[in-house]
């Protein structure tokens, strides 16, 4: 069958009011908003500082790959994977959005959902099939089996990492006084919990540009829903092994 052409775009589409209208029509993309606002009352209001030569401390040893493992080397580390693969489903779609700037992916690497947030939020959905050859420099990139791999590599090593701890108890104890003291592990915690729950709508969309999800007006069909849910059950790898295993763009 031939897939009916795409509605032309409407020239007001890229405006803050379309955007804000879409939020009054998604729960999905309310939600965003929401834990956008949440988030940044709660960063600069409520949550714990901890000195900086301490914080500095726990960043320096979530860099050594040779430290010991811990709960929040894991978390720490997974927050440079997730917003990679946030970026391999967004910048297809990246195409002419507004009204925010897709830039404002590559924020999501230092600032995690606090850059990411409000791109997610009011970005326009752009399900339509594209092809590699529309794709700019950055998305190119990021569709590669080569970065796919990498990701996919990168998630399963911070696996291994969670695995070698010996002792839980005393891990969770430990990653509870630190919760409780630092901000840069209570924030980052959240960050990644966020980043982890909201990445089945930006992976749904990239579905559907491949063929892995029904076309718009169409339900579902039970191993697409299955699919979807599989890629998000498990933070981190789920999305990486998504990934590497999605149906590559036409070249042409």
């Amino acid at each position: 069958t031939v897939s009916p052409p795409p509605e032309p775009k409407d020239p007001g589409d890229g405006t803050f009011g379309k955007a804000l209208r879409r939020l009054q029509g998604s729960p999905v993309r309310a939600s965003m908003a929401a834990v956008y606002i949440a988030a940044l009352v709660y960063v600069v209001g409520f949550a714990p500082q901890g000195s900086p030569d301490d914080t500095l401390k726990i960043v320096t040893d979530c860099l050594d790959t040779a430290a010991p493992p811990s709960l929040f080397f894991v978390v720490f580390n997974a927050l440079g994977v997730m917003p990679a693969l946030y970026a391999a489903t967004l910048l297809p779609g990246a195409k002419d959005q507004a009204p925010i700037p897709p830039a404002t992916i590559a924020t999501s690497f230092f600032a995690g959902y606090g850059g990411l947030g409000p791109y997610l939020a009011l970005r326009r959905p752009q399900a339509d099939p594209v092809t590699q050859a529309q794709l700019g420099f950055w998305a190119k990139l990021t569709e590669s089996k080569v970065f796919a791999a990498a990701m996919a590599f990168s998630s399963l090593a911070l696996l291994a990492k969670l695995l070698a701890i010996e002792d839980y108890t005393a891990a969770l104890a430990t990653y509870k006084e630190l919760f409780d003291e630092f901000g840069i592990v209570n924030v980052s915690s959240f960050d990644l919990l966020v980043l982890s729950l909201f990445f089945f709508e930006p992976a749904r969309e990239d579905m559907s540009r491949r063929g892995w999800w029904a076309l718009p007006g169409e339900r579902p069909s039970a191993l697409q829903l299955g699919r979807l849910i599989a890629v998000c059950a498990v933070p981190v790898v789920g999305p990486a092994a998504y990934v590497l295993l999605r149906p590559q763009l036409l070249k042409e």
